[in-house]
C-alpha cells in the first residue's frame, strides 16, 4: 500500500513540473542567456505572422544574430499576419520588459500608436519587411516593394503580347507590402499594354488562392497570365490553373523553399526573390549599433533578384541551408 502510495506521489509530481515547465505555441523564445545580464543589452525581435516559411527564414536570420552579437535576443510572433490585434498586444506586452531595442516586422500602419510608446520611452525601434509612413521609425530594412512589383511585372509582361489580359492575387488588404507589389504591377502593365482582368485578395494564403483562382477562371476564362503577392499565393494559383487545365505563366515574388522548388520543376514560372533571413539579421546588428550610440542608415536595402527555372536550385539550396535543412 505505501509502495503505490508513494509512486501515485511521484506521478503527480512529474505532472506538475511538466506542466510548469510547458509553453504556448511557437510564438516566444528567448536567446543569449539571463536578460538580467549586466552588460548584455536585450533586442526584442516581433514578427507579424509565423505560419509561412517566409517568416520562419526571418525567425532564424533573428537567432543566428542574437548568438553572433551575442546580445539577450528575445523573439516572438503572431499566430497569422491577418490578425493586427494579435501583434499590437504582444507589442503593448512586450513594452513592460523595456527592451533596449526593438526590431519589428509589422503589418500595417495600426501598429503606430504602440510603436511610438516605445520610441517615447526612447527605445528605437527597426522596421523590417514592411515600412511605415512613421517618422519616428530608426531605419528600415527591406526591400522597395513597389520596384519587387514591377521587375515582376516585366518578367511577366516579357511573356505576354499587348493587350493581354492578366488577373492579380492579392495579399492582405491594407498590408503596405501588398499595396506596393500591386501598384508596382498595375503601373507596369499600363505601360506594357497589358490589361487587369481582375485583382483579388487571397490574403497571402495558399488555401484561399487556390479558391479566388477557380473564381477568377471562370469569370476571365480569357487571361494569360497571374501575378501573385506572395509564392505561397502563386502555389494556390498553380494548383487551381493545373486542375482545370489551364496553362499560363504565374510569377510570384519571396523566393521560399516551396515556391523554388515549383520554379525549379518547371511549374510555377519565377519569383522576385527577397531575403526575409538577412532583413531580421540586419535588424538585430543596426539595433545594436544604436543601443551602442552609433549611426543608424535611415533605409536598408537587402535586395530582391528575379528567380526563374534557370537559378531556382541554386537559391533553394541557399534556402535550406538558412532553416538547418541542408
Amino acid at each position: 500500500m505505501k509502495k503505490k502510495l508513494f509512486l501515485l506521489i511521484i506521478s503527480a509530481v512529474l505532472l506538475l513540473v511538466a506542466a510548469c515547465s510547458g509553453t504556448e505555441g511557437n510564438a516566444e523564445s528567448s536567446s543569449g542567456g539571463d536578460e538580467k545580464q549586466s552588460g548584455k543589452p536585450t533586442v526584442a525581435v516581433v514578427l507579424k505572422g509565423a505560419d509561412q516559411e517566409y517568416f520562419k527564414l526571418a525567425e532564424a536570420g533573428a537567432k543566428q544574430a542574437f548568438k553572433d552579437f551575442d546580445v539577450n535576443g528575445k523573439f516572438l510572433a503572431a499566430s497569422t499576419q491577418t490578425k493586427e490585434q494579435e501583434l499590437i498586444n504582444i507589442l503593448e506586452d512586450l513594452l513592460t520588459d523595456k527592451p533596449d531595442a526593438l526590431v519589428v516586422m509589422p503589418s500595417t500602419e495600426s501598429a503606430i500608436p504602440t510603436l511610438s510608446k516605445y520610441t517615447d520611452k526612447d527605445i528605437p525601434v527597426l522596421l523590417i519587411d514592411t515600412n511605415l509612413n512613421w517618422d519616428e521609425k530608426l531605419t528600415y530594412i527591406g526591400i522597395d516593394n513597389y520596384t519587387a512589383g514591377q521587375k515582376a511585372a516585366e518578367h511577366l509582361a516579357s511573356l505576354l503580347s499587348k493587350g493581354d489580359e492578366i488577373a492579380i492575387l492579392e495579399g492582405v488588404s491594407g498590408a503596405a507590402v501588398n499595396e506596393e507589389r500591386v501598384r508596382g504591377v498595375k503601373d507596369y502593365m499600363k505601360e506594357a499594354g497589358i490589361k487587369i482582368a481582375t485583382s483579388q485578395s487571397a490574403d497571402f494564403d495558399r488555401t484561399k488562392a487556390v479558391n479566388t483562382m477557380e473564381n477568377i477562371l471562370t469569370a476571365n476564362p480569357g487571361i494569360k497570365g497571374v501575378f501573385s503577392a506572395n509564392d505561397a499565393m502563386s502555389l494556390g494559383a498553380l494548383k487551381a490553373t493545373t486542375s482545370n487545365g489551364v496553362n499560363i505563366p504565374i510569377v510570384g515574388v519571396d523566393g521560399t523553399a516551396d515556391g523554388l522548388e515549383s520554379i525549379a520543376a518547371g511549374e510555377v514560372t519565377a519569383t522576385v526573390g527577397q531575403n526575409p533571413y538577412n532583413m531580421s539579421y540586419l535588424g538585430v546588428e543596426n539595433a545594436l549599433k544604436a543601443i551602442k550610440g552609433e549611426s543608424v542608415d535611415r533605409e536598408i536595402d537587402s535586395g530582391i533578384e528575379l528567380i526563374t527555372e534557370e537559378n531556382a536550385a541554386e537559391h533553394l539550396e541557399k534556402v535550406k541551408e538558412m532553416l538547418g535543412k541542408k
